[in-house]
């Protein structure tokens, strides 16, 4: 008989999800919107992020939309390297309901 294989979950507790807001020009339009936008762990998916994002600001998320910034080539003289890329989520929330992103 073959052994059964145990795949270990990660869990929200295991890392931290969302890393910081995006706080930028386009993203205080959004806001007026209900639309926020974080910056989020490359491990993380929708569902976590959703789940994360109600718990920790007390909102009823409506949906949650990925964007994955590839790494980016940057040279400095003869050093040639990458910008590291980052994972974006665009979050929506119910209608009423803010986020306050100035507190800490």
């Amino acid at each position: 008989m073959a052994k059964k294989q145990t795949q270990k979950l990660i869990k929200s507790e295991d890392f931290n999800i969302v890393k910081k807001p995006c706080i930028t020009e386009k993203a205080s339009f959004l806001a007026e919107k209900n639309f926020y936008t974080f910056e989020v762990d490359k491990r993380s998916n929708k569902i976590e992020i959703k789940d994360f994002i109600e718990k920790k600001y007390n909102v009823h998320v409506i949906s949650v939309r990925i964007i994955n910034a590839p790494q980016k080539p940057k040279k400095r003289g003869i050093i040639k390297g990458f910008k590291s890329g980052f994972k974006k989520a665009i979050v929506r929330i119910k209608e009423g309901e803010q986020i306050d992103l100035t507190v800490k």
